[in-house]
């Protein structure tokens, strides 16, 4: 599986699944995608409406792309009912962006939605310089994400992009501290060398996602080229990745169509992985 995600467009793919098929390729699978809204506190109808977006692709691409339900919290009651709408047509996910922090208590139902319907919730995040804060002062850090799993050590949580801008080694040492429910994703045009070693060395590799942020090809090579092993790499472009999906009672799509098979069994009769 691959995990990509994109907060610089209209819209974003938030997460992929594909698999090494052999050493040096990958096969794209699926892509779970979102339409955020960056920064301001945009109208509700806004919000349905890039949603709507999102769901009209899965329509058309029902073999490729998922959807994650992008909301602003302090809507409160709407935005759960949002999620619940998109959760009951399809969707995988939650995804938010700077509109606030995710420990900030206004946060807490969608997370709390979360929990109960077993779904991931990707954010929008960065250990940012202060001029780069200026632009986005509620942008998510480590040290937020690990005092939400600390309230909330079941919820799934993915710390976006660490290749995103900011100060990545920062960002992955104080999530060593965070719940295991609490992922990476390696997305970003940063493609420091021993970005992937790092975040595998310090949180294991159980917790890090395949991602990338505009720059396909450099995404993918960063993860092939790291120092590890082929298992290692296939956790994280695809094992990792479905482990999230088995927990909301899903599977990766390539998993449902061989389940479609003529001689296969129904896909809510196989074993989650």
């Amino acid at each position: 599986m691959f995990t990509l995600t994109s907060g610089q467009y209209p819209t974003t793919v938030s997460a992929t699944l594909g698999s090494s098929s052999a050493p040096g390729e990958s096969a794209l699978r699926e892509m779970w995608c979102s339409r955020p809204i960056a920064v301001r506190i945009a109208p509700m109808e806004e919000v349905r409406e890039n949603n709507n977006r999102v769901l009209e692709a899965m329509r058309q691409h029902p073999d490729i792309i998922r959807g994650m339900c992008f909301v602003i919290p302090s809507y409160y009651d709407e935005a759960i009912k949002e999620i619940e709408r998109c959760l009951d047509a399809g969707m995988i996910g939650i995804k938010l962006y700077n509109q606030y922090k995710v420990s900030d208590p206004v946060v807490r139902p969608v997370i709390e939605y979360a929990v109960h319907r077993r779904v991931p919730i990707l954010c929008h995040a960065g250990y940012l310089a202060p001029e780069a804060l200026k632009e986005q002062p509620h942008i998510s850090q480590g040290a937020d994400f690990v005092a939400v799993s600390e309230r909330y050590p079941d919820a799934i949580f993915i710390h976006g992009h660490i290749g995103g801008g900011g100060d990545w080694e920062w960002t992955i040492r104080a999530l060593r501290d965070a719940s295991p429910n609490v992922y990476v994703d390696t997305s970003g045009s940063n493609l420091d060398d021993g970005q992937i070693e790092y975040a595998v060395e310090q949180l294991g590799v159980d917790r890090v996602l395949f991602a990338t942020d505009g720059m396909i090809e450099g995404g993918v090579g960063k993860v092939l080229g790291a120092t590890l092993t082929e298992e290692e790499i296939e956790k994280i472009f695809y094992v990792n990745a479905a482990r999230i999906l088995a927990a909301g009672g899903f599977q990766p799509l390539d998993q449902a169509v061989r389940c479609s098979e003529p001689g296969e069994e129904a896909a809510g009769e196989r074993n989650a992985i």
